[in-house]
């Protein structure tokens, strides 16, 4: 189907964004990111009700690429939030532990550069948790295209229906 050939787009563009963010050591995209993977998350939902027997096997390729590209994004946003804590514990060195203890604002005046690592920190956890949402909704997706495939039957099998590969004997007596 055209939309999941059209969401793989959208999370390689998302890749590519997460890439540049973590190659220049700027973050300032990451509200445009969480809003492309909340609109992916309702295009997937729809494209799930779209499913039938006729176009579950393609799908099911559609669904194993745009799964692999979330893995892949998934290990770059957990790189991306392990650079981001040591950079911040850089920032603060000993000062760590009275920085926490500061309310935001103060936070933000008094060590504007740890508290602009610790939003980053934060906003990488709400991507890695949209990751892992679309994730859980692709493999629902893929679970159900590869049942409406089965459905078919001749679809997982050739010609040969399920049920007279398991239930009559052959020639020879055997099951």
């Amino acid at each position: 189907m055209e939309n999941v050939q059209l969401i793989a787009h959208k999370l390689n563009q998302v890749s590519m964004l997460l890439t540049q963010m973590q190659q220049s050591g700027q973050y300032d995209q990451l509200a445009a990111v969480l809003n492309d993977l909340s609109q992916m998350d309702a295009e997937l939902q729809t494209v799930q009700t779209q499913i039938t027997p006729e176009t579950s096997a393609h799908l099911r390729q559609d669904f194993v690429n745009c799964r692999m590209m979330l893995h892949d994004m998934m290990k770059m946003v957990l790189e991306i939030r392990s650079d981001t804590a040591q950079r911040y514990r850089e920032v603060l060195g000993d000062q760590k532990v009275s920085f926490e203890q500061m309310n935001e604002s103060e936070q933000q005046n008094v060590y504007p550069e740890a508290y602009q690592y610790r939003q980053v920190f934060k906003q990488m956890d709400d991507v890695s948790s949209r990751l892992h949402q679309l994730n859980g909704i692709i493999m629902d997706a893929g679970y159900q295209a590869g049942r409406d495939q089965q459905k078919d039957g001749a679809e997982i099998y050739g010609d040969t229906i399920q049920d007279e590969l398991t239930s009559k004997p052959d020639s020879t007596g055997w099951f």
